[in-house]
C-alpha cells in the first residue's frame, strides 16, 4: 500500500507542477477574454489534477503496458519525508497566522477579513484617522464582498494544498498568484455590483497600499500589485454569454486535465512483481524436490 501511496504522490507533485505553468500561461488569456473573476476560476485545475493522480489510472483499469518500477525501499522513506515536510509546512503556516492575530490584537493589522470558517472584518485603530467616510465605505464593502463571495474558506483550501506541495516550487508560485487573482476577482465583483464607484474605490486602493499585514489565510485589502488592480476597474464587465463560456470553458479545462493525468499516468506496482516464484529444482544426487525462490 506504501508503494502505491508514494507513486501516487510523485504523480500529484508532477500533475500539480504541470497544471500550474498551464494556468500561468493562460491566466492573461482568460483575463482579457472572460474578466478576472472567470480568470480566477482557472485555479482548480491545479487540485483537480493532483486528485486525479491518486486515482487508478487508466493503464491500471485497463491492465495496459508493463507495470511502474517499484521504489522498494525508497517508499517508506519518501512518504515520511514528505509528512515531515507537510509538519513544518504546517508549523510555520500557524505562526504566520499567529503573529497576525497578535498584530490584530494590537491594532495595525487590516484592513482584511480574518478566519476561515467564522470570518470577520478586522480594520487597524488609525481607520477612522486614515481613510474618510467614502473610502471606508469602499474598503468594508470590499471585505464584506470577500466573505460573501467565500474568500476565507478558499484561502483554508490554497493554505491546504500549499501544505500538502510543500516540495513544489510551482506550488509556492502559485499560492503567490492566486491570491492576486483572487483580489482582482473581488475588485470585479463589487465594481460590478456598484459601477458608479470605481475613482472613489482606485483612490481607497491608493492610500490603503502601505498597510501590508496579512497572513495566509487572511483577505488582505491592499497586498497585491496596485497598478493592475487599478487598471482593470477601468475595464468593461464581460457580457453575459462571455461570462458563461468562460465559467464552461474552465470547467472544462478541470475535467481535461484531470482525464490527462488519469489517461497518461503509468501503472502502478504490481505486487506480483514483489512476491517471489517459486519453481521446483531436484537434487541430482537424492532426488529429493524443492522448491526455490526466483526473482522476476
Amino acid at each position: 500500500m506504501i508503494e502505491l501511496f508514494a507513486l501516487a504522490l510523485i504523480r500529484a507533485q508532477v500533475a500539480a507542477a504541470a497544471a500550474v505553468l498551464l494556468i500561468i500561461v493562460l491566466r492573461p488569456f482568460a483575463r482579457q477574454l472572460f474578466g478576472p473573476r472567470r480568470a480566477y476560476g482557472l485555479w482548480i485545475i491545479a487540485p483537480a489534477a493532483a486528485a486525479a493522480a491518486f486515482f487508478p489510472s487508466l493503464a491500471e483499469t485497463m491492465d495496459l503496458g508493463a507495470p511502474a518500477r517499484p521504489l522498494g525501499a525508497w517508499a517508506p522513506k519518501l512518504v515520511m519525508l514528505w509528512l515531515m515536510g507537510c509538519l513544518i509546512a504546517t508549523a510555520i503556516l500557524v505562526l504566520r497566522e499567529h503573529l497576525f492575530r497578535r498584530k490584530v490584537r494590537q491594532g495595525v493589522a487590516g484592513p482584511a477579513v480574518m478566519g476561515a470558517l467564522w470570518p470577520r472584518i478586522v480594520l487597524p485603530s488609525d481607520f477612522a484617522q486614515r481613510f474618510d467616510a467614502r473610502e471606508r465605505e469602499m474598503i468594508q464593502l470590499h471585505e464584506r464582498t470577500h466573505i460573501n463571495r467565500g474568500d476565507p474558506i478558499a484561502n483554508l483550501a490554497i493554505a491546504v494544498f500549499g501544505v500538502l506541495g510543500w516540495c513544489s516550487p510551482a506550488v509556492a508560485i502559485a499560492q503567490r498568484l492566486v491570491r492576486i487573482d483572487q483580489e482582482l476577482a473581488c475588485d470585479a465583483t463589487v465594481v460590478a455590483l456598484r459601477s458608479n464607484i470605481r475613482a472613489d474605490y482606485a483612490k481607497a486602493l491608493m492610500k490603503a497600499q502601505m498597510s501590508v499585514s496579512t497572513s495566509p489565510l487572511a483577505c488582505g485589502w491592499a497586498t497585491h500589485p496596485l497598478i493592475l488592480r487599478v487598471s482593470l476597474l477601468n475595464r468593461r464587465e464581460p457580457s453575459l454569454t462571455r461570462d458563461v463560456t468562460g465559467f464552461l470553458t474552465m470547467t472544462f479545462l478541470a475535467i481535461a486535465a484531470m482525464a490527462i493525468v488519469w489517461s497518461v499516468a503509468p501503472r502502478g506496482p504490481d505486487y506480483g512483481d514483489l512476491t517471489p516464484s517459486y519453481a521446483p529444482q531436484m537434487d541430482p544426487y537424492t532426488g529429493a524436490i524443492t522448491w526455490v525462490a526466483e526473482p522476476r
